[in-house]
């Protein structure tokens, strides 16, 4: 993809960003006008916060699945909780959450350094069947091209494989579910030894890491009468050197996101800060790879009960300049 390409649709949702804040401003009066003849009259109208009946009277989550997407925090719904990962993107919005197992599938296309990377994540996880808990499978299917020195001269190379599959548990805190505690670990799946014309890739074109990898996130959910506010902390630790001297740092990082609800949209607005503990290593040697990046989000969701879409792009920059250009395509949904 050409860069025109991510900037055409980064400025797209930028502007479909906006477009809910004018309309915010447009309506606010009204609103208050409403709330007061409501009020007079002894009665309120269904709104988004109708929900708060649902977490007041903690219906059994099997026999209400269809509408358990409504039952936490933040929009009612999902807080951007949990969720499969392509190119650092986040789900802000309600995404869904209800059924049995929730199905959530991200493809994302990035451009770093002369390199595409095209990632399609699945994850599949339990949805109503625990009230507190979920547990979920995460299965990477990744494609890479990127320029390899091959005696001299530079050609491109193209891998595709699964990546390194990974498993998680997330316990959910507090009455509403608004904060949200996130461990998983992740296996050597993927190849990281893979060979082209007898030189051995360089890492940033392999599948996997060749190791295991643990990490978590904390997250917190700030519900707003205009929507939500989405806060928290992540760490990853892979402090182990492959077969081939191949090593990633281990990192930590904080984020902060906020969405605006306007009807079954979720246009929302973000920042990843994410710094590295060391250097990265290839075959024994440092690489010289920044240890901090700083990833703007501009996203925008729609969901319905048992499904939800997801459209999003981010930018990756350091002290070096421009890291990554990213664009993604997500689609969530609620089975059984």
């Amino acid at each position: 993809m050409r860069c025109w390409f991510f900037i055409t649709l980064t400025s797209a949702c930028a502007l479909l960003s906006l477009m809910p804040l004018a309309d915010h401003l447009v309506a606010r009066w009204q609103v208050s006008q409403l709330l007061q003849r409501a009020t007079k009259n002894a009665h309120v109208a269904p709104s988004r916060r109708s929900c708060d009946a649902t977490r007041l009277e903690r219906p059994d989550p099997i026999a209400t699945a269809p509408r358990a997407s409504w039952g936490d925090i933040g929009g009612c719904g999902a807080g951007g909780a949990g969720g499969s990962t392509a190119g650092g993107v986040r789900w802000i919005g309600r995404s869904v959450t209800g059924g049995l197992i929730d199905v959530q599938c991200l493809s994302s296309a990035t451009q770093s350094h002369g390199g595409t990377f095209t990632a399609f994540s699945t994850r599949l996880a339990t949805g109503a069947v625990f009230q507190k808990w979920v547990f979920a499978l995460n299965i990477p299917l990744l494609y890479k091209t990127g320029e390899v020195n091959v005696l001299g001269a530079t050609k491109r190379a193209h891998i595709a494989g699964f990546g390194d599959m990974s498993v998680e548990v997330t316990r959910k805190l507090g009455i509403a579910n608004a904060s949200v505690l996130t461990l998983s670990a992740s296996g050597p799946a993927g190849a990281s030894e893979a060979v082209r014309q007898g030189v051995v890739l360089p890492q940033s074109l392999q599948m996997g890491s060749g190791v295991l990898s643990f990490s978590g996130v904390f997250q917190h959910t700030l519900d707003r009468d205009w929507g939500l506010i989405v806060l928290g902390a992540n760490g990853t630790y892979a402090g182990w050197e492959n077969s081939i001297g191949d090593f990633r740092g281990s990192s930590g990082g904080a984020f902060g996101y906020a969405g605006y609800i306007w009807g079954p949209f979720v246009p929302s607005v973000g920042l990843g800060l994410t710094g590295q503990f060391e250097h990265s290593r290839e075959r024994g040697r440092p690489l010289d790879d920044p240890l901090f990046i700083a990833s703007p989000q501009l996203a925008i969701e729609w969901a319905s009960d048992t499904l939800a879409l997801l459209l999003a792009s981010t930018v990756s920059v350091s002290y070096k300049g421009l890291e990554s250009v990213n664009v993604t395509l997500g689609v969530s949904a609620s089975l059984f």
